[in-house]
């Protein structure tokens, strides 16, 4: 009779302890089923956030990067805070570029030297942080010139 119990002992903590695991496996994503490609010249930070490896925050970096400077290859995610060669291994295999054609209108067209702010950053591939570079590298080269001039002038007085 006890040899009796210990079987049914037995048998009630196997289906309890299976019962238990195929209860309460917890939801995995699983990220090979879906097949993620994102492409650089047009995301969201949904999309992103989609990627194994890349966060909320890595996904703002990311989105930030494309509107400041624009992506030319997938290399340039290793430009970003927070993105080592490492995590770029792991991640390059869900983004691809797609060709991105600018047309100028050709009667838009601007001149470097003189051109504001906002008419640097209408441009396509410039944003305001490239505008801001160029505004200050073209301050720079106005500066070095009067300078220059100046030399001269104290040099004809020799």
């Amino acid at each position: 009779m006890s040899r009796n119990k210990i079987i049914i002992v037995v048998i009630l903590l196997i289906i309890s302890g299976f019962y238990y695991f195929t209860n309460n496996k917890k939801t995995q994503i699983n990220y090979k089923n879906e097949s993620i490609k994102i492409d650089l010249a047009d995301f969201t930070v949904e999309e992103l956030i989609k990627v194994p490896g890349i966060g909320l925050k890595k996904a703002e970096k990311i989105k930030e990067y494309a509107i400041e400077h624009g992506f030319a290859a997938i290399d340039d995610l290793k430009n970003i805070n927070g993105i080592g060669e490492k995590t770029f291994e792991n991640i390059k295999k869900y983004f691809y570029l797609s060709q991105v054609e600018y047309t100028l209108d050709s009667k838009k067209k601007i001149n470097i030297n003189t051109a504001t702010l906002e008419e640097l950053i209408e441009l396509p591939g410039i944003g305001e942080v490239s505008a801001k570079k160029i505004l200050k590298y073209r301050f720079f080269i106005i500066l070095i010139y009067i300078h220059m001039k100046n030399m001269k002038k104290d040099m004809k007085l020799f």
